[in-house]
């Protein structure tokens, strides 16, 4: 075993104290590090059920839209098999204006329960 001088061990110990130093800096900074990435881990998990669920909600939105989209082909033929040569356009007009106010409300409805 080699006899170091007591200056030589002083260094030694020295150096090894501002690495030990370092290393603990280093460690207290990734575990600050880690407390921040998990935080922000918990707020992009509950970011994502919040859209999940708004997603969930426009797909019903989307699946009622279709709906009344298929319905309003329809609207289209009951219209033009309601116009006959007899029939005055305002009476179509009429017509068309109260469909309108029971879309509107129909609207109404839909946008209440959601």
């Amino acid at each position: 075993m080699a006899v170091y001088p007591i200056h030589s061990l002083n260094i030694k110990l020295s150096n090894f104290r501002e690495k030990l130093k370092h290393l603990i800096a280093i460690k207290n900074k990734l575990k600050w590090d880690l407390v921040k990435l998990e935080r922000e881990n918990e707020e992009l998990k509950a970011r994502n059920r919040q859209l999940e669920d708004e997603l969930k909600l426009i797909h019903k939105k989307y699946s009622l839209i279709q709906k009344d989209f298929n319905k309003s082909k329809n609207f289209a033929k009951i219209v033009s098999n309601k116009l006959t040569p007899t029939d005055g356009l305002a009476e179509l007009k009429d017509s068309v204006e109260r469909y309108i106010i029971e879309i509107d409300k129909c609207i109404e409805m839909l946008e209440d329960t959601l």
